[in-house]
């Protein structure tokens, strides 16, 4: 994840939180529920398939903005 300010710089030392919902807490884990930006306003979240299929919505946040992906796990 990336995050910039409104003139496109990188934003550093921001937080960013990540949040599963809860219907998709059995498809996947994560390996961390909140990071700090980079000096290029980057951080990383490593996503983990579990053993069933379906789909899991993840919710990202950071300096008041909100970004939610799907992800799907095929068996």
């Amino acid at each position: 994840m990336k995050i910039t300010g409104e003139d496109g710089c990188s934003v550093e030392g921001e937080r960013v939180t990540a949040k599963i919902a809860p219907s998709g807490k059995r498809f996947i884990s994560i390996s961390s529920l909140s990071e700090i930006t980079d000096a290029n306003g980057e951080t990383t979240f490593t996503i983990t398939a579990k053993k069933k299929a379906g789909k899991a919505k993840i919710t990202f946040q950071a300096a008041g903005q909100t970004k939610s992906i799907l992800v799907t796990v095929k068996k």
